[in-house]
């Protein structure tokens, strides 16, 4: 069973590992909203807002165990809305944020 974890922020994140992004994100002075509601009609909420990149992030740490669907749900969202997104994982996240927001930046 996955645990709630309050980051440096004081936010309560989903898992630990989630709140090791967000803590990253503040120590990096990269600026960032957590659990941000996506636009409508969706209403689903992501992960992690960079506002100074318009990234969306969605922090896929069970990629092994998972047995719904939601993720695709919201990576069609994303695509079909033409939103600027990433799916990071357990591995090499911090990586591929910045090489995203090199990219955008």
């Amino acid at each position: 069973m996955w645990r709630k974890e309050i980051g440096l922020d004081g936010e309560t994140y989903d898992s630990k590992s989630e709140a090791n992004v967000a803590d990253w994100l503040l120590m990096n002075d990269i600026e960032y909203e957590p659990h941000k509601h996506l636009p409508k009609p969706s209403r689903s909420i992501s992960d992690f807002y960079l506002p100074d990149y318009d990234l969306w992030i969605e922090y896929d740490g069970l990629m092994e165990v998972r047995s719904d669907d939601k993720l695709k749900r919201k990576e069609a969202f994303y695509e079909k809305h033409g939103l600027n997104f990433l799916i990071i994982t357990r591995d090499h996240w911090q990586r591929d944020i910045l090489e995203q927001i090199e990219l955008g930046g």
